[in-house]
Order: structure tokens, then C-alpha cells, then sequence
């Protein structure tokens, strides 16, 4: 029986047996890297075929006594024989350099680059030894990426200021004006989840001067829906204009002209006017909603709160919504009344767990003896500490009044 051949031992044996030459020839004759050697006058003495390609020579040997000022730009011809004679006076090589490589026509190329310094068996300093790899395309593809980056970063830049801007205007614009109202204090908070939001409170001027507002929640976050607050901020206005102590006449009014504008969205949306100051100090506060139901009411006398439901009417900017009927609430001196979007509500903490309806009125009783303006403060500083580390989820908005 026969031993299989080894092939793999004879192809060793065949690696052993060439001479040192012949395995010189086959690298620079296969290698895919630009190998070269330099005498010390950085004249070529030997080329890889791959180097010889490159410069459109198809016999590697033609490129022996050439140099760089044969092949490239002054330029680069230039920079090369300076860092090669570098080399040969420190006797230190330079590895993984970046190059760019400029040609005659004007292209440009990239490669990496090491040099070092080659020694005869003498140790004689004898010339350099160079390997160079095409990394152009790399080169280009990170110019490329860098370039979109500085155009993203420009853009985040922009829209960074635009942002900026239009939440300085937002901030002026919510709530604008705040009528002053002798024995009735206003106070209000308005905390967008990002620069601009969709919640909206405004004042609108009424022909009876009487104290009307309206609070407004856009479906949607950002830049949308704070366009949309613009158009409701409007709207309420000019229906203020002509307001006839009818909350839900208003609020029908404002859904007539934006329904159909809102894409796929929607409104919920409180509207409202006191009435004269009776010789006890009371009011009445006359409500109408559209999707905006809960309220709260802080009563003095007792010191308590008590939850207000009114009569659910649909959301405004869909066909067919209607406001609820008006809803009468008696308010008595030092008695407070509350309304907000449910961001607050929703505002949860690291476990999930939301600030809740329990926790604003556990709040809001707790802090009931300090000014309106300052138990709204100490309200959001509440809910910051309750959410800590989790980002907001949702503009928050109140609006409260005290009679005094």
C-alpha cells in the first residue's frame, strides 16, 4: 500500500530550496502594495509591479533610476525626498503616515506610507525601503462623511437657533397678555416638553371686559403643534372680539374655523368668563370644554379640594364637535380654581409610576397657604423631584385663579 503524498511538506520543501532572489522576484512581481527600495539620493533601485502599474509602466524595472520628481508633482516630489532624506540623516523610520500624493495632471491620491531605513549585512546605512497602499477611496469616503457632518452639525446649528428663537417668541406669545383684575390673582405655568409646545393659555379682550380664557392642548409635540398654537392663539382672539358670555358659543366658534387644519390631530380645549364680584366676594365662573373635563377647586373655607367634572363635550378640529353646555361654578372669596392639560398627570418617575391627580391635589392642598403664582412654582418643582432622571413626556401647563 502506498503513503499518500504530503503536498503540503513538498510545497515547504520547494519554499526552502528557492533562492532568496527568486523569492524577492515573486513578491515585487505579486505583492498588490507599491514596495520599492532607494538608494541614499532617493533614486528607485528596485519597484514592486504594483508601484510600476500605478505609474504606467509595464516592466517594473524601467522605473530603476528614477525618482519622485520623474513621477509626481513638484510638490509631493519635494515633501517625499525631504522626509526620505530625513530618514537617512536620523537613521529612524517613519511608519503609517498619511500622504497625500499629487500628480502631474493635477489628481490627487492618498496612501499610507512606512520608510525605514535599510542596512547591508555590513550594517552600512545602504538606502530605504518603502511600502506604500493605495487609501483613496478610504480617503475620500471619510472626506465625504466628514463633510456631512459638518453639514449636519451647520443644520443642527440652525435649526438649534431656530428653535431658540421661536421659543422666546412662544414664551411671549403664551400667554401674552395677562389682564390685572382687581380681587381675582392669575397665576400660570407653562413648561413645554421641548423648546416650543402645543399647550396654549391666552386672554382674549372681550367687549364686556369681563375675564375670559381659554386653555388649549394640541395633540402632538414640537414644532407641529406649536404652529398650531399660533393659529388657536389667533382664532381665540377674534372670537373674544365679538364674545357674548357664552364660553361654548366661543369655543364652537374657534372648532368651526379649525377643523379640517389639523392633520390627523385634534384639540382639547377649556374656555371660560367670571362674572361681577357679588358684596360677599363671590363669583360665578361660567366653564364649557371640548375634551377637557377635570378641574379643581381649592375651598378656603373648609380647606379642602374638591374635583370638578364637567359636562364632557367632544375635542375640537374634528368634523361634527360640539363644546359642552356651560357649566355655572360658584367660587367664594379665598376659594382657588384650577385647570391644566394632563401632561402633569402623566409625568412618571424612573418606576413607571405617574405623578397622578392624587399627587397635583395632594400638592396644591399641602402648599394652599403660600401665593397662587408660588404653589404653582412649588407644584413643577414637585414634579421634577417625583420624575427625576426620566425626561418630560409631555408639555405642562396650569392655569389657576384666586378670589380675594
Amino acid at each position: 500500500m502506498n503513503k499518500p503524498e504530503n503536498t503540503e511538506l513538498d510545497e515547504n520543501s520547494m519554499l526552502l530550496k528557492a533562492s532568496p532572489k527568486r523569492l524577492f522576484e515573486s513578491l515585487m512581481e505579486q505583492t498588490a502594495d507599491r514596495i520599492y527600495i532607494k538608494d541614499k539620493q532617493s533614486r528607485f533601485v528596485a519597484v514592486s509591479q504594483a508601484l510600476a502599474d500605478m505609474h504606467g509602466f509595464a516592466d517594473r524595472h524601467e522605473l530603476e533610476g528614477k525618482t519622485d520628481f520623474d513621477l509626481f508633482s513638484i510638490e509631493h516630489a519635494q515633501q517625499a525626498f525631504d522626509d526620505e532624506q530625513k530618514i537617512i540623516e536620523t537613521d529612524k523610520p517613519l511608519i503609517n503616515i498619511v500622504e497625500k500624493e499629487t500628480w502631474p495632471d493635477g489628481s490627487t491620491t492618498w496612501v499610507t506610507s512606512s520608510k525605514a531605513p535599510l542596512h547591508l549585512n555590513s550594517g552600512k546605512l545602504a538606502g530605504i525601503l518603502g511600502i506604500s497602499r493605495d487609501i483613496t477611496d478610504q480617503k475620500l469616503a471619510q472626506e465625504k462623511l466628514a463633510q456631512s457632518e459638518q453639514r449636519l452639525r451647520e443644520q443642527n446649528a440652525i435649526m438649534s437657533a431656530d428653535y431658540e428663537s421661536a421659543h422666546k417668541v412662544q414664551s411671549v406669545m403664551i400667554p401674552g397678555r395677562v389682564p390685572k383684575i382687581k380681587n381675582i390673582n392669575i397665576a400660570y405655568l407653562w413648561k413645554p416638553m421641548t423648546a416650543v409646545g402645543g399647550d396654549l393659555v391666552n386672554f382674549p379682550r372681550n367687549p364686556n371686559n369681563c375675564l375670559l380664557f381659554y386653555l388649549g392642548d394640541v395633540c402632538g409635540h414640537g414644532v407641529t403643534a406649536a404652529f398650531y398654537t399660533v393659529l388657536l392663539k389667533y382664532l381665540t382672539a377674534h372670537q373674544g372680539e365679538v364674545y357674548q358670555d357664552d364660553p361654548a358659543a366661543f369655543l364652537n366658534a374657534v372648532n368651526k374655523e379649525i377643523t379640517g387644519l389639523l392633520k390627523s390631530g385634534f384639540v382639547t380645549g377649556m374656555a371660560g368668563h367670571f362674572s361681577r364680584r357679588e358684596e360677599d366676594g363671590s363669583r360665578t365662573l361660567h366653564l364649557s370644554n371640548c375634551g377637557h373635563p377635570l378641574n379643581l377647586v381649592y375651598r378656603a373655607a373648609t380647606k379642602t379640594i374638591e374635583s370638578i367634572f364637567l359636562p364632557t363635550g367632544m375635542v375640537m378640529g374634528l368634523p361634527g364637535g360640539t363644546a359642552s353646555d356651560k357649566f355655572n361654578l360658584k367660587l367664594e372669596k379665598g376659594d382657588r380654581f384650577y385647570t391644566y392639560t394632563d401632561g402633569i398627570l402623566e409625568a412618571s418617575n424612573p418606576a413607571g409610576e405617574e405623578f397622578s391627580r392624587q399627587g397635583l391635589e395632594d400638592c396644591l392642598l399641602q402648599h394652599a397657604d403660600q401665593p397662587i403664582q408660588e404653589t404653582l412654582n412649588i407644584l413643577y418643582k414637585t414634579v421634577e423631584e417625583f420624575t427625576g432622571t426620566t425626561d418630560q413626556q409631555d408639555d405642562i401647563t396650569l392655569l389657576a385663579f384666586e378670589l380675594t
